[in-house]
Order: C-alpha cells, then sequence, then structure tokens
C-alpha cells in the first residue's frame, strides 16, 4: 500500500487511494492506473514462456492436422 501511496497523485487523500486500491480488487497497477486516470491498458510484456507455449500451441496444431489427416487416410483405405 505504500508503493501506491508514494506513487499517487499529492492531492489525493488516503482514504481516497485505500478506496480505488480495494474497488481494483487490491490490484496495485490498476489502482495506479485509476488514479492517474490512464485509459490505456497496460500490455505485459512477451516473456520467453509466451514464446514457449506458442510454439507448443503450433506443434499441437500440425500434429492435430497429421493424426486427422492419417485417420482420413486410414478410413478410406479401409473402405476400399
Amino acid at each position: 500500500m505504500d508503493i501506491i501511496i508514494q506513487q499517487a497523485p499529492a492531492h489525493l487523500t488516503i482514504d481516497e487511494i485505500e478506496t480505488a486500491f480495494k474497488r481494483n480488487e487490491n490490484n496495485v497497477l490498476k489502482t495506479l492506473n485509476e488514479l492517474w486516470k490512464i485509459d490505456e491498458e497496460i500490455i505485459p510484456e512477451k516473456t520467453k514462456w509466451d514464446d514457449i507455449r506458442e510454439t507448443c500451441d503450433a506443434y499441437d496444431i500440425e500434429m492435430q492436422k497429421i493424426m486427422s489427416n492419417m485417420k482420413e487416410m486410414n478410413k478410406n483405405k479401409n473402405n476400399n
């Protein structure tokens, strides 16, 4: 809470800051956005784990396509 009080605009009272903090479910970033009246949403930086997740998702999609194609080929083979 001290961090928010230090970074909040000087004209606000501690009660106003605490109310905003509670209203934003104790989220520091959302509280400071509200106190400074910042409308844009802050997008967190992409991490290496985001890259890994994207790679794994792409791999899963490709494997699903391959498995579906193999399933179709086996179905067609059995029908002939």
